[in-house]
């Protein structure tokens, strides 16, 4: 639940202390001992009033509520952020930028802060914004999209004050939660100030389920294809939370963390149990990952399957450490490691995955299992979990965005291995698009120019070379696999160039605006009988204004030839008679004026480029198209001769243009040090900064009667995460 807003938050005052984890149960125990310390008041208020003094329990009540919530409140706040990450996304064949938000928890006076693993995604930059309104830098530790938890670390060399180490939430322990306990969310919902919100616990070990057979269901993490929560037996509660208030955490009335509020909808919120959270946070700081085993088996509870003790195997992968051991689909297990195991309801699915996760990568398994009635053992030597979503990348000239093949991908798509580059997505109008055969969703490139693509890192190395190649060749083989079939096409190397639209040739004009007076508008008018076409309006500067023609003239006749429009269909009647006639010669106008008739005589100019005609220069990198200023756009918008520039035309969504705010109608006047006073200058300055590659582009745009500077961030070169990261903490 990411929202990409950017707002502050003020400050709610000055860090308080934090209870320990070992205050935990203190605090648990201290939770009754207050309540039968306000029933007391109570029973002591309602006695007084018994001899006739004034007593308002339910003020007490809320008094006590009151401080309950403000001690836990003031345990946490200090400690919430409010995270904005500037991330990229990979569609209709192109990178686009994005910004994004959601709230985090500084966990430790060095400033690691713990968010979701949702709302760092594909994160290139992030900014944490602390109780007192200081935005810090932040750089990511490590992800679990598994878990869907994330940690970040400020840069606590541009922080001021803290000197004795940051404020710090701390865990408490998630068993002890119990339906029906008071919990707070807090956060930063639709990137608002910090909030906090009251719920209960509806349940403390929930897991999301559907179909007839009630399984366990996969959720996706975002929009992609990565499953997440599937080691998680979420904490629900009624708490209110909104989009934004992911990665926030759940606080007990302890002022404990008790949980990361995740998901939520309809009145329901869904959070991470602390106690997962904690061990995510401990591999995260020490590796940047977490490390798992796996089998690959799916399991499925016994209801419904007549059995009374084990484990149901409804799934086991071929390519998979279990299936090698000699497990099958319809086995049931019975044993890990010597200890029985029986999952018979859905909620008990979570804790056997995790424990089979928490296995040593590459350790042997040993399990129990039946096959028909007949006891069994096998010994699996498990694997390492994989993600299922790979790396996605953009090849910016071939307009085509390609993922990595992940063995989930292989295997779900029933593909031989992971071998090749997949192509995601393409963009109209670029190479990827126009090659024959073009190039599309699905497709699997195996070679480019002679050279074998294993992975996406081989296709980015073949696009690098070829784009730092001046001597590239106009076009390269791409060897290819559409389902079964194996293709070939050309793609072309550079993007293609835009052709301007067509233009009219020059005819005569008048310039003027008409509109036409049909029967049915005319019968309103003084002249009922007189049909024709009223002047709307005249522009300046032209030979129309030089003459006697006025605004609300009917013209109805051109050098005699009569103008009834019957029907609003004929608007262009006006134009195509004074189109007959010769550019620099008179034309007779007859005009209706206040009822009277008068001649016009009215020299014919040469048409003048309307907007839709104009040249224009489109700009792929930045995805955007400008066209030259024309003598309509200066009287549409006041501009003297003096107002220079390009003129915004299209903008693509997702672009750099676009993320960096500049939008159509926009007048470019400078680009970086070039000014720009036509297309010829903006299409140099495009070139220079194409040259220079810089990492940011300062554009001066004039939008209405004020000037606006837009800063473009471009991504020159593809960028793999790996790339993009730093190197994660040793073993």
């Amino acid at each position: 639940m990411v929202f990409g807003m950017l707002i502050g938050y003020r400050a709610e005052g000055p860090p308080s202390s934090h209870p320990t984890r070992s205050e935990d149960c203190l605090n648990r125990k201290a939770m009754p001992s207050l309540l039968v310390a306000l029933l007391l008041t109570l029973s002591g208020v309602c006695g007084q009033a018994a001899v006739g003094q004034p007593a308002e329990p339910s003020d007490q009540v809320r008094a006590g509520l009151r401080d309950m919530i403000a001690a836990a409140r003031d345990a946490v706040f200090p400690a919430l952020v409010h995270i904005e990450v500037q991330a990229v996304e990979h569609w209709a064949g192109q990178e686009s930028k994005m910004i994004s938000t959601g709230s985090g928890t500084i966990i430790d006076p060095s400033g690691l802060v713990l968010t979701n693993a949702h709302v760092t995604d594909k994160g290139r930059r992030f900014y944490c914004t602390l109780a007192d309104k200081q935005r810090i830098i932040a750089t990511l530790i490590g992800e679990d999209p598994w878990t869907d938890l994330a940690l970040l670390q400020l840069d606590v060399s541009t922080i001021h004050g803290y000197e004795g180490g940051l404020p710090h939430a701390s865990f408490g322990d998630s068993t002890h939660l119990s339906t029906g306990d008071m919990v707070l969310a807090m956060g930063s919902p639709f990137a608002l100030d910090r909030t906090v919100t009251l719920g209960i616990v509806a349940n403390p070990d929930r897991v999301f389920t559907g179909g007839p057979s009630n399984d366990v269901e996969d959720l996706q993490l975002g929009w992609g294809s990565q499953r997440t929560g599937i080691f998680t037996s979420w904490i629900q509660h009624d708490a209110l939370i909104n989009p934004g208030n992911s990665g926030g955490p759940l606080v007990n009335m302890g002022g404990q963390i008790i949980g990361v509020n995740t998901r939520g909808g309809s009145g329901n919120g869904f959070a991470t149990p602390s106690n997962i959270a904690r061990g995510v946070v401990e591999q995260l700081r020490e590796h940047g990952q977490v490390k798992r085993s796996w089998i690959g088996v799916g399991f499925k509870h016994l209801e419904r399957t007549g059995l009374d003790r084990g484990v149901f195997i409804d799934s086991v992968d071929a390519d998979g450490p279990a299936f090698e051991a000699g497990l099958r689909a319809g086995d049931v297990l019975i044993a890990i490691d010597g200890k029985p195991h029986t999952v018979r309801f859905p909620e008990e699915v979570p804790d056997l995955l995790a424990l089979i996760a928490s296995h040593p990568v590459g350790e042997a398994l040993e399990v129990k299992y039946e096959r028909k009635g007949v006891p069994a053992t096998a010994s699996i030597i498990t694997q390492a979990l994989q993600l299922d979503e790979g790396e996605k990348v953009s090849l910016r000239k071939w307009g085509l965005t390609v993922n990595e093949i992940t063995p989930y991908e292989a295997t779900w798509r029933m593909l031989p291995s992971t071998e090749g580059a997949m192509i995601d997505s393409t963009r109209s109008g670029m190479p990827a698009e126009m090659a024959e055969p073009p190039l599309q969703y699905g497709d699997i490139i195996h070679a480019v120019d002679g050279q074998p693509v294993l992975s996406i890192r081989d296709l980015v190395n073949i696009y690098s070379r070829l784009d730092a190649d001046q001597d590239r060749p106009e076009y390269v083989l791409v060897e290819f696999s559409r389902g079964d079939s194996k293709l070939i096409t050309a793609l072309r190397t550079s993007m293609p160039d835009s052709a301007d639209p067509p233009r009219d040739l020059p005819r005569a004009w008048v310039g003027i605006d008409t509109q036409p007076v049909v029967p049915e508008l005319a019968r309103h008018l003084p002249n009922p009988d007189r049909l024709g076409f009223r002047v709307t309006r005249i522009y300046p500067g032209t030979t129309a204004a030089e003459s006697d023609l006025q605004v609300g003239d009917i013209i109805t006749t051109v050098n005699g030839v009569d103008l009834h429009p019957s029907a609003i269909e004929q608007a262009g009647m006006f134009g195509r008679e004074i189109r007959r006639l010769d550019i620099g010669s008179d034309a007779t106008l007859g005009v209706v004026r206040e009822g009277e008739r008068v001649d016009v005589s009215v020299r014919l100019e040469r048409s003048r480029t309307r907007p839709e005609e104009a040249k224009r220069e489109k700009n792929r990198d930045f995805g955007l198209t400008v066209r030259a200023i024309t003598f309509f756009d200066r009287i549409d918008n006041r501009w003297n001769d003096q107002v220079k520039g390009a003129i915004v035309d299209d903008v693509e969504r997702g672009g750099w243009a676009s993320s960096a705010g500049i939008y159509a109608g926009d007048l470019i006047q400078q680009i970086d040090e070039h000014e720009v006073a036509n297309l010829s200058e903006f299409t140099a300055a495009m070139e220079a900064v194409a040259e220079a590659r810089p990492e940011r582009v300062v554009i001066r745009v004039l939008r209405g009667p004020r000037t606006s500077f837009r800063f473009v961030e471009p991504e020159w070169a593809p960028i793999l995460e790996e790339d993009n990261e730093e190197p994660a903490p040793a073993d």
